[in-house]
């Protein structure tokens, strides 16, 4: 039985073991040049500058401060840490980056360290004391949104005036500088398209040509979770990529709600055997079975999307609105075969007393709260699990601008 089969009916069986690169489909994006765009330098110390620099570290722009320096690493990453490049980016989020040093050579997993909004702490950066460079920057915002980089994004430690790899052995200390390179393709997709459906097409679609299938949908979504990184993200925005997930968020800023995508071998990971039978996650592989899946791989899991949104981009007072506007990531959704709208908006609520599906229609007129804990461990309502229903395409639109705004603070 194939695999499109398997995972449909929900008889994929967990494997680690699987092949992975890029599929003939994808070999455009996944080998075209890129350029410089933006780069980050950190100082691991005490009040630190955090900062950016748009013409390849002639100038900086300082965007905040280090708050608490990392002197660890975390010798246990998350699965998908372990199919980033060494000394790269291994995660880019509203609500921290994963850096990975290598991987263990004992047990496989990535060895990480991370860089993190000041205030609550969430996700994957919760493991490993000290294993986090702790910023004073907002979740969402400067490095944390549009300045942030890609996943498979170099990092450097300044040595002796140059920038140096992070050796396999690599330990952040306190006054270590690091630099993290983001470099653009030379095209940058318009959109990528998924028809929500089992054996639905993926494609990807440029200026001047016509959409080109790249995949296929091997299981769709219908409902929402609780992903808890989408306090940091609007409806309708990228609140996480790394080598294994393209994380979306259903919810307003302040909120709880979304769904991700996620590439075939993941899927079938030991750890994510609930998968299989849940509604909340989108897997997605290439268009043959026999070919690899596409773990850290472009356009999707690796060196295309960042969170780059701001509230008052359009509507506030910026001469340099439309730069900023089209340096945003969106998701857009068709319903019933319908034209292109705006992500519904729905969140989990804790503090709602009623749902308001009909009310709100589905999170389309206005904001549709669903009474449930955000417990991991408490079941989530049935009505959590079809939240989606109706939803046939779903589309991600690629920023066409980087973001670097005509203003003193960077933001």
């Amino acid at each position: 039985m194939c695999v499109m089969a398997l995972l449909a009916i929900g008889l994929g069986a967990p494997c680690e073991d699987f092949a992975r690169g890029p599929s003939e489909q994808v070999l455009f994006e996944h080998s075209q040049p890129r350029s410089e765009s933006v780069r980050l330098r950190i100082d691991n110390s005490p009040g630190g500058e955090v900062s950016a620099s748009a013409d390849g570290g002639s100038t900086w722009r300082v965007l905040g401060r280090v708050v608490e320096p990392a002197g660890a690493v975390n010798p246990k990453g998350y699965t998908a840490s372990k199919w980033a490049a060494d000394s790269a980016v291994a995660a880019t989020a509203v609500n921290g980056i994963h850096i990975k040093v290598a991987n263990h050579p004992e047990t496989g997993r990535g060895i990480v360290f991370s860089i993190i909004p000041g205030g609550k702490t969430i996700g994957a950066a919760r493991e490993g004391a000290g294993a986090s460079i702790v910023t004073d920057i907002e979740g969402g915002t400067l490095i944390f949104g549009g300045y942030g980089p890609y996943v498979n994004s170099p990092v450097f430690v300044e040595r002796d005036l140059t920038l140096q790899p992070l050796p396999a052995d690599y330990v952040p200390a306190a006054g270590d500088v690091l630099q993290i390179v983001r470099s653009d393709p030379l095209r940058m997709p318009l959109h990528c398209t998924f028809e929500n459906r089992v054996g639905g097409i993926i494609s990807v679609e440029y200026t001047g040509e016509p959409p080109r299938a790249i995949g296929r949908v091997l299981r769709a979504i219908s409902g929402i979770g609780r992903f808890e990184g989408t306090l940091y993200a609007a409806a309708g925005r990228l609140r996480a990529n790394h080598c294994g997930v393209v994380d979306i968020s259903t919810s307003p800023l302040g909120e709880v709600g979304g769904f991700q995508i996620i590439p075939r071998g993941h899927a079938q990971s030991p750890e994510l055997s609930y998968v299989a039978t849940s509604t909340q996650w989108l897997v997605i592989g290439p268009l043959d079975d026999a070919d690899p899946s596409w773990e850290g791989i472009a356009p999707l899991f690796s060196g295309y999307l960042l969170p780059s949104y701001r509230p008052d981009d359009i509507l506030g007072d910026h001469d340099d609105w439309m730069q900023r506007a089209l340096s945003r990531l969106l998701v857009q959704v068709r319903y019933n075969g319908g034209d292109w709208e705006p992500m519904p908006r729905i969140c989990l609520d804790p503090g709602a007393q009623t749902d308001n599906r009909e009310q709100s229609g589905g999170g389309r007129r206005r904001l549709w709260r669903i009474p449930a804990s955000l417990n991991p461990y408490t079941p989530l309502p049935p009505t959590a699990y079809d939240a989606l229903t109706g939803v046939t395409d779903i589309r991600i639109v690629f920023p066409q601008a980087v973001y670097w705004p005509a203003t003193e603070n960077g933001q």
